[in-house]
């Protein structure tokens, strides 16, 4: 339904406040916010007066790099930092994590890549070219099915990372104990 450029102007920096997206928080299709990053409140109200970013909107990165795309979660109020572009979805033509989902994939990323014709160093997405990308839509059933089908994937594959962190931790701490320290556990004497 809307398609909006992020404000051409640095916000004004802050220790905490309203929350900014920046490209670092992107990767591979996630917002992480690992790391955060504040403005203050007048800054955070400029900075929306366009459209506000909400809960199911996607963020596109415009360059540095180009065209990393996330979605926004539940309970996230933000405002986008530079070089991002908000694609509000028309959720009556479709479905957002499907939109997310095709333009992760590799048939819209590389077009994503060609529409770079700026001849400069650093890439970058312009709006009249990701009006233009070629986006395969479904019916509106069918777009469901297959972001629930990638949704519940994604899922998955989150909670393996989460389970194969939480093993390679205790796996570092018995290799310090047994190996570093020689604290092997003893059974005692019956």
């Amino acid at each position: 339904s809307a398609i909006s450029d992020c404000p051409h102007y640095t916000p004004n920096w802050t220790s905490q406040g309203k929350l900014v997206i920046r490209n670092y928080n992107i990767k591979k299709g996630r917002l992480d916010l690992s790391t955060k990053y504040y403005t203050d409140e007048e800054t955070f109200k400029d900075r929306i007066k366009r459209h506000a970013p909400e809960p199911g909107d996607l963020i596109i990165t415009r360059e540095a790099p180009m065209g990393e795309v996330c979605l926004i979660p539940e309970s996230v109020e933000c405002c986008l930092g530079q070089r991002m572009v908000l694609i509000k979805p028309d959720p009556k033509k479709v479905n957002n994590k499907y939109l997310l989902y095709t333009l992760l994939s590799e048939y819209v990323q590389n077009q994503i890549q060609k529409s770079n014709t700026s001849g400069s160093i650093v890439s970058n997405l312009c709006i009249p070219d990701l009006e233009q990308l070629n986006i395969p839509i479904l019916s509106l059933p069918e777009q469901d099915r297959i972001a629930d089908i990638l949704s519940s994937l994604d899922t998955k594959i989150s909670l393996n990372n989460r389970i194969n962190a939480e093993l390679e931790q205790m796996a570092r701490t018995l290799y310090n104990y047994w190996f570093v320290q020689f604290d092997f556990p003893i059974s005692a004497p019956q």
